[in-house]
């Protein structure tokens, strides 16, 4: 008898929970280029997921305001979840389970951690991409973005706000009709994703060879590798109809954003800070009348200021208040500088483009017209001179980092997937299947591990290989394209452009068809907004009940009692009560704030899990096959950078 012949013991020591069964690790799938189709897989699922709102919203969010520079912290986040990933997908392919199985395996034991659990899934509960799915639609409908008017249906007024939360409700129902009717769940998914790739990644692209200019695509492929680049934003910026005007008045700044359409102004926001109170109305708020006359006075200064191809900003510097205007290069939409004036109270200089500007000046103004508003400097040497971190937008900055890939607990989800793709001991326990029409596929109970033979060990380096190459050849690089794609397309199309709540999907459609009338890219960039979004709907609403399903189905003493293949019954129970609190949240909160209310939190979520499951690979696995010091390295880096970001959110509220 050869020692792969050797009996096992029927179960293992596992923890908390149950002791493992036990059996022989399936072979991995053969390596080399002809194999690589075998990929798709939990990584191909993942990318199309992570192809959503934080490449399509939080992503330009920030580079319409910001170009480029803040795209690092897309690149930590991305690496970052790399290492999550792995980690989680180790665990399941050791023993079939899903990494949040593991969890409830560990010290003190599963009541503790799923209180830990149920904390962190807040993030989660608020259904954003639905929300901002439901925007295109909507501007479909109209024909213009999402503002202030109204509109007639069926004999019925509703204002345009109105309409897109019935959108969303709507939507986020009809989201979960492929998760009920599609066979195995997983598989559904799988080919969803696989679509939405396709034809999102091949619009991106098109878009990208013939419509986005060199300085976009270098703004945005160095802004990924300068880390601790920060932008300093000139206090006014005017860059043809797009404008943000500040004002101040002893200690009270007023600051005024909006947008032209036509011979109209568009306000999207209307700021008063004074001390360390901040008060903010969006589109449609009432603003008291006492702040009235400030907010009139911003408007006049916005009609006089703003024209179509030009360009204005205004910066306070120590020496006096920097102005600089000029013109917009129709060819390549770059700024072109005419005149800088510098205002030192009632001492004034002014010089014309072809005077030479004085040493203190000319590296300031040409960098405010290269950046287009903007200024570089380093992050560490900022806080180092000021005391304070700058005045960004902190709080989208944070909901960019925790989405940028996949983010907070949707990093789970590999771990799953790969038990449903029958990757490693997942091909022993088994799957969710949907609740019409599914294929009776039963879910054990509990996972199935192997002994550390030589044939097992030789399988399990195979398959250790199969998943780097999951998440790094296909998940990592779709997640680099992902984002640096639609935030070309922002810096191009909505360069400066206001951010705000019922309008941000579908800005990006409204910048095309302004700059390309005609070419029917209004409509088209409508649906592909649609298609980057809805999808990550239909996924979300798999990941809350497919976690607490596994939770629940090992670590309940009464789930134990239900037959293995009735597993889909708890799934669509926790589902039901997921659409029901769904529909609640899109009533009560704009898709903006939905989308900041989830992402801020979700950082939180990713930190914790990541640095539970340093813990419980640490804990629960073999010696041989635990992560080695380069892994776990990895596993504190992502739990320090998401935990940092929150923190910096929270010390800038």
């Amino acid at each position: 008898m050869n020692r792969d012949e050797t009996p096992s013991p029927k179960t293992v020591s596992a923890g908390e929970l149950a002791p493992w069964t036990t059996g022989d690790l399936p072979p991995a799938p053969p390596s080399g280029w002809r194999s690589w189709t075998l990929l798709i897989g939990p990584g191909v699922l993942m990318a199309g997921a992570s192809i959503g709102s934080g490449e399509w919203l939080a992503g330009p969010g920030v580079t319409a305001q910001y170009g480029g520079t803040l795209l690092w912290v897309a690149t930590l986040s991305i690496l970052a979840q790399v290492f999550c990933n792995l980690e989680m997908m180790r665990y399941t392919v050791y023993c079939g389970e899903p990494i949040l199985v593991g969890a409830l395996r560990t010290w003190p034991g599963p009541k503790l951690w799923i209180l830990f659990y149920i904390l962190l899934e807040f993030g989660h509960i608020w259904p954003f991409n639905v929300a901002s799915a439901a925007v295109p639609v909507a501007a479909a409908i109209l024909g213009h973005l999402p503002g202030e008017g109204t509109i007639r249906i069926l004999g019925i007024s509703l204002s345009e706000h109105l309409l897109v939360k019935i959108l969303a409700c709507t939507l986020f129902l009809a989201a979960f009709i492929p998760l009920i009717f599609g066979g195995t769940v997983y598989k559904t998914l799988e080919r969803i994703m696989t679509v939405k790739l396709v034809l999102v990644l091949g619009f991106l692209v098109l878009v990208t060879c013939f419509l986005i200019s060199s300085t976009t695509m270098r703004d945005v492929m160095t802004g990924f590798v300068q880390i601790g680049t920060v932008p300093i934003r000139a206090e006014t910026v005017i860059d043809g109809r797009h404008f943000t005007i500040t004002q101040s008045e002893g200690q009270t700044d007023y600051k005024l954003i909006g947008t032209a359409e036509g011979e109209e102004l568009v306000i999207t926001e209307f700021l008063v800070q004074q001390g360390t109170q901040r008060r903010q109305f969006g589109i449609g708020d009432p603003v008291p009348e006492s702040l009235l006359q400030a907010r009139d006075h911003l408007i006049t200064r916005a009609k006089d200021r703003v024209i179509p191809e030009r360009f204005f900003v205004e910066q306070r510097e120590p020496d006096g208040v920097i102005s600089v205007e000029g013109h917009i290069d129709p060819e390549n939409y770059q700024w072109r500088l005419e005149r800088v004036m510098r205002t030192n109270g009632e001492k004034s200089e002014q010089w014309e483009e072809s005077e030479s500007l004085p040493d203190d000046l000319d590296a300031i103004v040409g960098e405010l017209v290269d950046r287009r508003g903007l200024r570089r400097v380093q992050l560490i040497g900022y806080v180092s001179e000021h005391g304070s971190l700058p005045d960004l937008d902190w709080k989208m900055i944070a909901v960019f980092a925790s989405i940028a890939g996949a983010g907070g607990l949707t990093n789970v989800l590999l771990s799953n997937y790969a038990r449903d793709k029958g990757w490693g001991m997942g091909a022993h326990v088994g799957a969710i299947s949907s609740a019409v029409g599914g294929t009776k596929v039963s879910l054990s109970h509990v996972g199935k591990v192997f002994p550390l033979t030589e044939g097992n060990r030789t399988r399990w380096r195979g398959w250790m290989r199969h998943i780097f190459r999951d998440q790094i050849a296909i998940w990592m690089v779709c997640c680099f394209i992902g984002m640096a794609l639609p935030c070309m397309m922002s810096i191009e199309f909505i360069r400066n452009a206001p951010v705000s709540g019922d309008r941000v999907a579908a800005m990006t459609a409204e910048g095309m068809d302004y700059r390309y009338p005609g070419l029917g890219l209004w409509s088209l960039t409508l649906i592909i907004s649609f298609l980057v979004l809805y999808p990550g709907q239909i996924m979300s609403g798999d990941t809350i009940p497919r976690r607490w399903c596994d939770i629940l189905w090992t670590a309940s003493s009464r789930m134990h009692r239900v037959s293995e293949h009735r597993v889909k019954y708890v799934y669509y129970g926790i589902m039901a009560a997921y659409a029901a609190w769904g529909l609640v949240a899109l009533t009560l909160v704009g898709p903006l704030g939905i989308l900041k209310l989830g992402g801020i939190f979700m950082n939180l979520a990713l930190g914790g899990s990541a640095l539970h499951t340093l813990y419980v690979n640490r804990t629960l696995l073999p010696d041989e096959l635990k992560p080695n010091w380069f892994m776990q390295l990895g596993l504190v880096f992502c739990c320090l950078f998401f935990f940092g970001i929150t923190v910096i959110v929270a010390i800038t509220l």
